[in-house]
């Protein structure tokens, strides 16, 4: 699967999902506006996804990951814009023990991963 064009009105959903019990401190959605990256950091934000999404899934699939206490990485995806209707909102689900160190820090620390 590949990272499809990010546009300024692209939002960027990173959450952590699945195990045996449901803990919202270990959830922590993170949630990045394109709007507010400068060029580098979209291209920070572009490599990261570049490094997850070919170890991900999309969500249904009988191989997705989730199944069990199995702990995933759900990347989302979401375009704002009334003028995207070319843009399908996207969702891939990546299982933690194969997910990019890259992305394991934009998940701990959000925008601030990609403002460095």
């Amino acid at each position: 699967m590949q990272v499809p064009e990010l546009t300024d009105d692209a939002v960027v959903e990173l959450a952590r999902e699945g195990g045996v019990a449901f803990i919202p401190k270990l959830s922590g959605q993170r949630t990045i506006a394109l709007s507010s990256l400068n060029e580098a950091q979209r291209q920070r934000l572009v490599s990261i996804l570049e490094q997850a999404f070919p170890r991900g899934q999309p969500p249904g699939q009988a191989s997705s990951p989730g199944s069990g206490d199995q702990r995933y990485f759900r990347i989302q995806i979401i375009w704002t814009g009334q003028n995207q209707a070319h843009y399908a909102d996207i969702i891939v689900l990546v299982p933690e023990q194969e997910a990019p160190e890259s992305l394991v820090e934009l998940w701990q620390k959000g925008e601030g991963c990609v403002c460095n």
